[in-house]
């Protein structure tokens, strides 16, 4: 996540529909989230119903918000030892065909207003199991390269696990083929891996290149790759993967460099990258989180051109450490029609 994020003002735009001198719902919005050029993070904190200002450092680690927005995705909070969840309560399934194919008339047609009795309906009673909820998870990139037996606790190559590394426009796709077990980590390893450079279009033939790790990280914190000269390489220098040391040995894992990104490829299905459309490949960093609204997505997108979103109005519940909450999302436009601004409904679920 990048940037930091903020309302227009200091104080939420919060607005309560009362009915009879009760609140049915509270509307928060509408909370910029940047243009697709420049996206930016609204981490929000049901708790006190704000915007929180925060750097995306400062929010890797801070535990009091508990869902952000960035343009269409929308993130929860994993910091601390009780993560957000998010469980969809199943309304508005007629929104879709037996294919899964959005019905364009009944998204066109929804509306807030006609939609704010199936958010009104949800109650304390509606929240399920704890084990019912999703939350976002964090994975690595580069995980899957080894076999372990749980029996035997032997550990082993996944020579069939396959990685494609980007790295300043040239592509290399490698495997480990071989490694050996020390203890909790690899006296040595062998990557096999074929380089697509500049202006070609497939990898070229796989080669090997083994290191011994028990040498190298006798003086080294991490042993660094670069495909590209099929050498070991300083942490100065260009490179695309590193594995730590610990222990005078390789530890268990593959690091990207920052500047590089990778997709798995575990059938083994490419055999080069078309560099037009490698924005589409959906290449990662390092690091990166799994959104549990993906799962259950708030939208329908491109109904009838024009790269407009219209939402499903589905009711959310959201599970924090203290709290659950119910949620909805009633439009991601402000009143002038610009994109990435989100506006919704949320109310805590009490007796």
């Amino acid at each position: 996540m990048a940037g930091c994020s903020s309302s227009d003002d200091d104080e939420p735009n919060v607005v309560e529909d009362v009915v009879e001198d009760e609140v049915t719902s509270t509307p928060y919005g509408p909370f910029s989230t940047g243009t697709s050029s420049a996206p930016v993070f609204a981490y929000f904190d049901l708790d006190t119903g704000t915007v929180l200002e925060l750097t995306e450092d400062q929010a890797s680690t801070n535990e009091d918000w508990d869902i952000a927005f960035k343009r269409t995705n929308i993130y929860l909070n994993n910091n601390g030892t009780t993560p957000v969840g998010m469980y969809f309560t199943g309304n508005n399934s007629e929104y879709y065909d037996a294919d899964g194919a959005a019905i364009v008339d009944t998204f066109v047609n929804a509306s807030a207003e006609a939609e704010l009795a199936d958010y009104e309906a949800v109650s304390l009673a509606d929240v399920p199991a704890d084990e019912e909820f999703v939350s976002d998870v964090t994975e690595r990139i580069l995980d899957g390269f080894y076999n372990y037996d749980t029996t035997t606790h032997a550990v082993t190559a996944k020579d069939d696990s396959f990685y494609i590394v980007q790295s300043d426009g040239v592509f290399s796709k490698f495997r480990v083929t071989n490694l050996t077990q020390s203890g909790f980590g690899m006296s040595d390893v062998t990557l096999s891996f074929g380089v697509q450079a500049s202006g070609e279009t497939e990898f070229s033939t796989e080669q090997d290149l083994t290191l011994d790790l028990a040498m190298l990280c006798a003086s080294e914190s991490a042993v660094y790759i670069n495909f590209a000269t099929a050498m070991e390489v300083t942490s100065t220098e260009d490179y695309d993967i590193s594995i730590p040391c610990a222990d005078g040995i390789g530890s268990y894992q593959l690091d990207l460099a920052e500047t590089s990104t990778a997709i798995q490829d575990f059938t083994n299905s490419f055999t080069g990258v078309a560099v037009e459309a490698a924005t589409h490949y959906g290449f990662q960093p390092n690091e990166y989180t799994v959104n549990a609204f993906k799962t259950k997505n708030w939208y329908a997108y491109n109904l009838q051109g024009g790269h407009q979103l219209w939402s499903q109005y589905g009711v959310y519940i959201i599970k924090t450490a203290t709290q659950n909450y119910k949620m909805q999302i009633t439009s991601y436009y402000d009143a002038e029609g610009n994109s990435g601004n989100y506006s919704f409904v949320a109310d805590p679920l009490t007796e």
